[in-house]
């Protein structure tokens, strides 16, 4: 008596595991608060000519 299905299935093969890859740490300098301090203190922009006269334009309107 033959079989109900003749063909015969493939055995499957092991899955390939892939290696972990240890990913690089970035690390990042923050920059000093001193620096960041003396940016947010200096208001000289405030005194610019070309900020004068667009500050000039605004009121007009």
């Amino acid at each position: 008596m033959t079989p109900v299905w003749p063909f015969s299935r493939k055995k499957s093969k092991p899955r390939k595991v892939k290696p972990i890859e240890d990913k690089p740490v970035v690390n990042y300098e923050r920059p000093s608060e001193d620096d960041q301090k003396s940016k947010l203190e200096d208001r000289s922009h405030l005194e610019d000519k070309d900020f004068l006269d667009a500050m000039a334009l605004l009121e007009d309107k």
